[in-house]
């Protein structure tokens, strides 16, 4: 999945204008809300309503009609900016290319974005992704990621893409809790990302379950999937479900029927233009039969 955040928040805004004018956090809320609860609206943990939103705004001498002017203007300018890091971040970790991840790191420190930290650390992250088992992993930032997780207070779209993206810094026992409490709450769900979401989600547990040779999920993982629509935008993470589908039946029956549907996914896979994807596969479908 990708690590895009659509634009720039109230919470990451009233931070700016604070950090601006050189007040504490304290100053800033003067008990119109606790420093705890605006702590958290800083840090998006936490929806501000709108009459606090517009009292502290009176109160530091933020006209209102300018905050949300900035506020449209930063977040056109910012979901430009992380469309285009999404895109260079996706694209070197499907060519598992650790240089560029490094590069994009080190212009990430030199740059002026707002949230910059929290821009490292996913990439970080997806470094930590192209470890091979044998390599020593950066606890660290596997555990500040897991950390990220559990302090959105809420099971949303955002926790979701976040846990989705990292699930492997998981045992499969707590991947698939943290999974079947998301199915339950958005298995009706009728929004695209959210479907999304939860296909890429699903895709990942099947892979995590036969690496560990763990198939006590399985049966579970794919009939959830298939109460998931079909969509074009969907089509590679149902495709992906198929293959851990087929390669699991494979395990316990050796029907070659399964083995060769693998094959035909991997073979589709690269003439869709993924060949360094299709040749992990085949990696993976070789590890595992």
């Amino acid at each position: 999945m990708n690590i895009r955040r659509e634009s720039m928040t109230i919470g990451e805004l009233l931070k700016e204008e604070r950090i601006k004018k050189g007040l504490t956090q304290k100053q800033f809320a003067d008990s119109i809300v606790s420093v705890s609860y605006y702590s958290k609206v800083e840090k998006n943990e936490h929806r501000i309503t709108a009459e606090d939103l517009i009292t502290i705004l009176e109160h530091n001498n933020i006209p209102l009609c300018s905050f949300f002017k900035e506020l449209s203007l930063k977040s056109n300018f910012q979901h430009e900016y992380k469309i285009d890091l999404e895109a260079k971040v996706m694209d070197a970790y499907y060519h598992s290319d650790k240089i560029l991840l490094e590069k994009i790191i080190q212009d990430l420190e030199k740059s002026s974005s707002t949230d910059k930290t929290d821009d490292i650390l996913i990439v970080k992250g997806w470094l930590e992704s192209l470890k091979e088992d044998e390599e020593e992993p950066d606890i660290e930032v596997r555990n500040a990621l897991k950390d990220r997780v559990f302090n959105i207070p809420d099971l949303n779209k955002e926790k979701l893409t976040l846990f989705c993206n990292f699930m492997d810094f998981y045992d499969l026992d707590s991947n698939v809790m943290i999974a079947r409490k998301a199915i339950n709450k958005f298995i009706s769900s009728n929004e695209t990302e959210i479907q999304e979401v939860l296909l890429a989600m699903l895709a990942n547990l099947l892979c995590l379950s036969i690496k560990e040779d763990n198939y006590n999920y399985v049966e579970y993982l794919v009939t959830s999937s298939e109460k998931l629509p079909l969509k074009p935008q969907f089509f590679f993470y149902k495709d992906m479900i198929c293959f851990y589908k087929y390669l699991s039946s494979y395990h316990f029956n050796h029907n070659k029927d399964d083995l060769n549907t693998c094959l035909t996914i991997i073979s589709n896979v690269k003439l869709a233009g993924m060949s360094e994807y299709g040749s992990e596969l085949e990696k993976f479908l070789n590890n595992h039969i």
